[in-house]
This record gives C-alpha cells, structure tokens and sequence, in this order.
C-alpha cells in the first residue's frame, strides 16, 4: 500500500488527539499538531523523500525524533506509538473530538462517566437527555451535538476532498494507467480538471487501442479497497478513505467531446447544449451531431 502525506497527516493527528485525551504535556501535543500541518502543506510526496534520503529536518516543525517517526510510518505504514496509544485509549474518541463543542476533557468525561466509546453511542445518549446531566454540558450542549451528528451524517453521502489531497491520490493513479501497454491518453475530468477547490470524486477518461485490458489494470491498483462496478467501458473503485474514481474507456473520435462533457459542470453543460440546439445540433459526450444524425 502507496504511503500519501495525507495517511501521515491523519497518524499525527491521531497521536495528538489521543495525547489530548490523556492529559499529556501540551509541548508535545501541539509538536505533533504542528508537523501534521506542514506535511499538509508540502507539494511533494513525504515516502519519495525518504525513499531519496533526503533531511525532513528541513521542514518547520520537524526534528529529528518526528523524521525519525515519518520515517517509520512511510517504511511499515504504521506507527507503534499510535498503536500503544490505542490500547491505553479508544481510537474512536478521537472520532468524537470531531464533533462540535467537543474537546479532549468533554470527551474523556463522556467516555469515564457513561462508557460512551463510539459517536452511535454519544447519539444515543443524548437522545436519552443523558448529555445534559454531566457536569458542564447542560441542554444547549446537548442539542449542538445533536445536530452536529445529524448534519455530519447527511453530509457523508456528499464528502468532498481538497484538491491537494485528490491530487496526491490521483495522480499515481493516472500514471500507473498511463504507462501501461495500450495506453493512447489519459487524463482527469471532472471538478478536478476545473481546479476546484475541493473534488467529490475522480473521472479519468482512456483511449486505448483494441484489445487493452485496462479494467483489468484499473480494479488490481494496489490503493484499490472495493470494486463498486466493472464493464468494459466503465467501471468504478473506491480507493481508500472513500475515495471514488470512475474510469471510461471513449473512442478517439470522442476524446474530445468526452473530456468537453465529463469536465464541465452541470451548468455548463446545459447551456452549452442550449447553444447547440439554437444551431439546430445536438452535443453530447460522444461528439456534435446535425439534425437526426
């Protein structure tokens, strides 16, 4: 399994909101806090770094136990702090810290007096008005849980990514695809091509020459955790951390109306066929058609 800054970034934060939850010293709390965003921010990939030998120690907020311990997540894709942390504590907490008007005290006060672990669980007890009964919570607490829950909840069928990050997962993607035999072009649409700024999931369209089993390639990616769909000229993964990628196989004399399509929002694309049809022609993703043709 590839490492990503983003993986690196999430184990840091995980270490830091663990700590958080433990009391532990707020120097090295915010130490790891810190080093997580300035992984965030880099354009280049953290595992290539290592891979090259190159000092991490260059970077704010990284010394030499931090490299030490990137290193270690890049070479076994974990860390073992993070892995004794979570026997001395639950890792789902982490997940409640998540929610609104939750810090690490609240949380550790949920988990000591009501055994609460899992965000289900807070749900649930607060339906039962338990929430409210703890010292320093109260009704209005209550009720932003509530919703915070609710809305998190709604919002998962519509989970966007930063661009940053869709690009970090994409691209190796891309490029394992391009470089296989048969290959012609291949390239990202969709909100990412447009650079917006965040991407709800990927479509990568091919041209390929007759005979290239590119589905083939497409599932068997090693990011790949569930094949959702495979056709011969669609078919869909979800990489990991929920990350859908669709990839359509289009003919060569398409290419260009199918990038046109799959690139343009919705917007666009209605009123790029209103223009069409003002002109007596009809578009779609496979080209632009007269009359009945």
């Amino acid at each position: 399994m590839p490492v990503h800054n983003s993986d690196i970034v999430k184990i840091f934060n995980k270490v830091a909101d663990l700590l958080d939850i433990k009391d532990e010293n707020q120097f090295r709390i915010r130490a790891y806090r810190n080093a997580a965003r300035t992984i965030s921010g880099l354009s280049k990939n953290v595992a290539d770094m290592v891979e090259q030998d190159e000092d991490l120690t260059q970077f704010s907020g990284i010394g030499d136990d931090l490299a030490g311990k990137i290193e270690e997540v890049v070479e076994t894709g974990t860390l073992k702090q993070l892995e004794d942390l979570e026997e001395e504590v639950p890792i789902e907490l982490s997940e409640m810290m998540r929610i609104a008007d939750l810090g690490p005290r609240r949380v550790k006060k949920i988990h000591d007096e009501l055994g609460i672990t899992t965000v289900d669980e807070l749900e649930q007890a607060a339906e039962k008005d338990e929430i409210r009964e703890l010292e320093g919570f109260g009704e209005k607490t209550q009720q932003k849980i509530v919703e915070e829950i609710g809305r998190r909840k709604q919002g998962g069928q519509d989970e966007r990514f930063k661009l940053r990050y869709a690009e970090e997962i994409s691209l190796p993607l891309l490029n394992y695809l391009k470089i296989a035999d048969g290959v012609k072009e291949a390239v990202i649409a969709g909100s990412y091509r447009r650079c917006k700024e965040t991407v709800g999931d990927i479509d990568i369209l091919v041209t390929v020459k007759r005979g290239t089993d590119i589905m083939d390639r497409f599932v068997d990616y090693e990011d790949v955790a569930r094949v959702i769909s495979k056709g011969k000229t669609r078919s869909t993964v979800m990489l990991r951390d929920n990350f859908q990628v669709d990839l359509r196989v289009v003919q060569e004399v398409s290419y260009g109306a199918a990038l046109l399509y799959f690139t343009g929002s919705k917007a666009h694309n209605v009123k790029v066929r209103k223009m069409a049809n003002a002109r007596d022609l009809k578009i779609n993703e496979y080209g632009v058609f007269s009359g009945d043709d």
